[in-house]
């Protein structure tokens, strides 16, 4: 078959097209008219001369939202398909005001034969449920292929038109293939990746969702999304459809139609019940993918191909969409049009779909065994600047995220083995408790409830010497770690020993943050050594003799944790010095070796190793008391819990063994609060920076809002944490374009209208996060542009109905935007800035922060001058 698309001129030059092409007047022509952005008369009149030169040929039309031929999309004009078959006839019908199981019983006397291998079909969206009839399709021929889609309007969603050649205002239309040789394949493009929690459909009739989670559906999109994606809901909300798995399938649904009552009318059913995920385009991800996988599908040139890709499509991926249809036409010649949802058959469940937010399409081949080697798909086009900042913020959304939750996967393990293996408590710094895990709660015998809001002493035994305890809090107040063995007391009186680890922890500017407290139970072992010293002065051993043993249990009890981690093979790969001091080898001699070669060769003979490793494979914690022999041959015994990490997708990677040191964990932990922290600075200063910005900008702010805050009373947890999150109050710009954020001089309307949808957009791409200090950001972002008096925006709130962050961001952006160089203004006067500051007090500004300012000007002053510009 031959596959071939002319753009409509004027009658003369389409005679002269399908005189120079040969294409004849026969029913194996099938005749194709894609229109966009033009009246309907004119479309009428090219179906007249269409006819009057190919009358014996199949003809169907639809209205579209830009229509795709040779691998481009255009957005006007008139583009006409001519399939030319060779081994294969065509017929075309349509059909007005009729049911479901009328067109059914029309179709199998009008259209469809056991020859049928095609059968397009295009449906007018707003008249006309498509997807009740592709169920019923299904179910009476469920092995022909169906494809096409709904018709589209250009971005208008008010009416469709799709006629044939016999009939205008269809509701439908089809043009079947009937052939013996005829190989039709169908594929889909989709990749879209879903984002947030999972939403549950509480009320809907049809494809029209009245709630989700019992809410409105258009106040799930306000409350997700915000409130200037719901002012325009067809066109933005398109750009972030409701995905939920069919049969295994990922499938959008986007909105087509808004309703006064709250509801929307979505491109497709949906059910009661149903669980969705709002949905994203990672640009990058689709872009790179989809190119993969038509070079993996794809090994030959094809003769035609049929396109059918959804305007939600086309509006998230823009230039990158063009980029796909190109580089599927490097496949074979293409036509069809951008869709209001497409059709797609599966041929492994003899099903047909209405999609959404896909690209579906059509391989067409008559010829057999074509030998002509498909090269790997190439494309000119080239993407713009709104496109490819799209794409890099995606991309870092994404790999942000995806390396952010493998390190949290991977340290909250390491946490959960601290956990398994000590008894583990956090205190402030007076001592008061915090928090303790479920060992602390077992060997005390108080619940945690009993233990928070408490000091240490509630455990404490009145054996213990005061000097005892002063000791440690002279230790850990230097910043040092104070280590001990320890006699406490449980609830009930009885005494308990445990080998005791307490370790200040501190933020990264040095301020302190909390109190770790690490110990491990040897109340046995204590006792056992009691016993024997007992034991010991009843006999008429010699004193040398009491001292010795003595002295051992001492160096067991005052032994600490050893760290070993090794492969799934048993070889280590790492060991901390406590471990070397233990087994008296020295690292480099450790790495390498098997471990079961340090075990005691009774646990060899008894099989205990051997079970060890089984119950490890099936991914099972273990813990046992494990006799190891050191270089020198010498025995020691130790506490061995051992745990097997595993990455996200379920293997395990590594054995962690513990034995009662963690150091290393802190020490990780730590670092990744320190990188996640950077990486919040570091996106604060990409929004800076896109509007031309120093990245001095973000610290002063910062630092303003910290020193403000302590002014204001917050507590230091809540001003460090302001501070932390105070830099991504402008995070919003990326997506700002660059010819509003760089303008020089005052802003038109529109513009600044544009402009203040920085703070909803910062919100949006943080809000999500469960991490504090993105919660934290996302609010700052939200909130420091809205004013004393409700005057400000998104959400014009007022007085102390704006969040304190909010309050404190807006007057140190403002102290600092005014003092310093813009791109629209020259930096103001201070004399000036504080006059305004006076002036705007109870209007812009809080008035209580603004006194606190003033009481304290000269601070903020200094800090002015201790981060200026370079």
């Amino acid at each position: 078959m031959t596959l071939l698309n002319y753009n409509y001129i004027d009658f003369h030059s389409l005679k002269k097209f399908i005189g120079t092409n040969s294409i004849p007047n026969t029913n194996s022509v099938l005749i194709q008219i894609f229109y966009s952005n033009t009246d309907v008369n004119s479309v009428y009149s090219l179906r007249e001369e269409l006819l009057s030169i190919l009358p014996n040929a199949s003809l169907i039309v639809t209205s579209t939202a830009g229509t795709i031929a040779d691998g481009s999309i255009n957005d006007s004009g008139m583009s006409i398909s001519f399939s030319v078959f060779e081994s294969s006839s065509t017929k075309s019908m349509s059909y007005c005001s009729l049911s479901n199981n009328e067109i059914i019983e029309r179709l199998s006397k009008d259209l469809i034969t056991d020859r049928t291998k095609l059968l397009l079909l295009y449906a007018n969206t707003f008249l006309f449920d498509s997807e009740s009839l592709l169920k019923k399709i299904t179910q009476e021929y469920p092995n022909i292929v169906i494809a096409g889609g709904n018709a589209g309007d250009d971005f208008k969603f008010e009416k469709c038109e799709i006629f044939s050649h016999t009939c205008n205002d269809c509701n439908v239309v089809f043009a079947a293939v009937d052939s013996d040789v005829l190989e039709v394949q169908t594929k889909f493009l989709f990749n879209w990746q879903t984002i947030g929690k999972e939403l549950t459909i509480t009320k809907c009739e049809g494809n029209r969702v009245y709630e989700i989670d019992n809410k409105r559906v258009i106040d799930i999109y306000s409350h997700y999304l915000g409130e200037d994606v719901v002012e325009n809901i067809l066109v933005h909300g398109t750009e972030f459809p409701l995905i939920f798995q069919d049969n295994g399938t990922d499938v959008g649904r986007a909105p087509i139609i808004a309703h006064e009552d709250g509801s929307l009318t979505f491109r497709g059913a949906m059910y009661c019940g149903q669980m969705v995920k709002f949905g994203y385009a990672n640009v990058d991800f689709i872009n790179q993918y989809n190119k993969q996988k038509l070079l993996n599908e794809m090994q030959y040139k094809n003769e035609a191909i049929y396109i059918y890709s959804c305007s939600a499509r086309r509006s998230m991926l823009g230039t990158f969409l063009d980029e796909e249809v190109e580089i599927i036409n490097n496949l074979a010649p293409t036509s069809g049009f951008v869709t209001y949802g497409e059709f797609f058959h599966d041929a492994k469940s003899c099903s047909n779909n209405l999609l959404n937010i896909t690209t579906t399409y059509v391989i067409l081949n008559e010829g057999q065994n074509n030998q002509k080697k498909l090269t790997a798909p190439k494309t000119s086009k080239t993407s713009n600047a709104k496109d490819i900042t799209l794409k890099a913020l995606t991309t870092l959304i994404s790999k942000t995220s995806e390396e952010l939750d493998g390190t949290i996967n991977y340290l909250e393990q390491f946490r959960h083995a601290v956990d398994e293996a000590s008894i583990f408590s956090v205190a402030d710094k007076k001592g008061i408790i915090k928090d303790v895990n479920k060992n602390f709660e077992i060997i005390s015998g108080y619940t945690k409830e009993e233990l928070i809001g408490k000091p240490h002493n509630i455990v404490r035994h009145q054996d213990v010497s005061s000097e005892v305890f002063k000791d440690m809090w002279e230790t850990i107040q230097s910043g040092k770690s104070w280590k001990g063995l320890v006699k406490n007391r449980r609830k009930d009186g009885s005494p308990y020993y445990v080998l005791s680890e307490i370790t200040p922890i501190y933020n990264k500017d040095g301020s302190f943050k909390e109190y770790i407290g690490i110990r491990n139970d040897v109340t046995e072992l204590e006792e056992y050594k009691h016993i024997l010293k007992n034991e010991l002065d009843t006999t008429n051993k010699s004193l040398e003799d009491n001292l010795n043993y003595t002295a051992q249990y001492e160096d067991a009890i005052n032994t600490t944790t050893a760290i070993l981690k090794t492969d799934t093979n048993n070889i280590i790969k790492y060991a901390n010095e406590r471990f070397c001091e233990l087994s008296g080898y020295s690292l480099e001699k450790l790495i390498g070796k098997n471990c079961e070669e340090l075990r005691h060769e009774k646990h060899r003979e008894t099989q205990k190793c051997a079970k060890i490793r089984e119950k490890l494979q099936s991914k099972q914690i273990v813990q046992e008391i494990m006799t190891n022999v050191t270089k020198d041959k010498q025995e020691f015994v130790v506490n061995n819990l051992f745990y097997p990490i595993i990455d996200l997708k379920g293997n395990i990677v590594e054995v962690l063994q513990i034995m009662y040191d963690i150091t290393e964990i802190i020490t990780l932990n730590e670092e990744i609060t320190n990188t996640q922290r950077e990486v919040v600075m570091t996106m604060g200063a990409i929004g800076e920076t896109r509007s031309k910005e120093t990245g001095q900008h973000v610290k002063r702010v910062a630092e303003y809002s910290y020193l403000l805050a302590k002014l204001a009373g917050l507590s230091e947890e809540d001003a460090l944490l302001l501070k932390q999150a105070s830099p991504m109050h402008d995070i919003g710009k990326v997506g700002i374009p660059d010819s509003i954020l760089n303008k020089p001089g005052k802003l038109t309307f529109e513009e600044f209208e544009t402009m203040k949808t920085h703070s909803s957009i910062g919100y949006e791409m943080l809000k999500h996060s469960n991490r504090q200090i993105l919660q934290a950001s996302a609010l700052v972002a939200r909130t420091h542009h809205e004013k004393w008096n409700g005057t400000g925006y998104p959400n014009s709130l007022e007085g102390e109905d704006i969040p304190i962050f909010g309050r404190i961001t807006a007057v140190a952006d403002v102290f600092d935007a005014l003092g310093h160089d813009r791109v629209y203004k020259k930096a103001w006067e201070l004399k000036d800035i504080l006059n305004l500051f006076k002036q705007e007090s109870g209007k812009h500004f809080d008035p209580n922060l603004i006194n606190l300012f003033f009481e304290d000007l000269d601070e903020f002053l200094a800090l002015r001058n201790q981060y200026e510009d370079a």
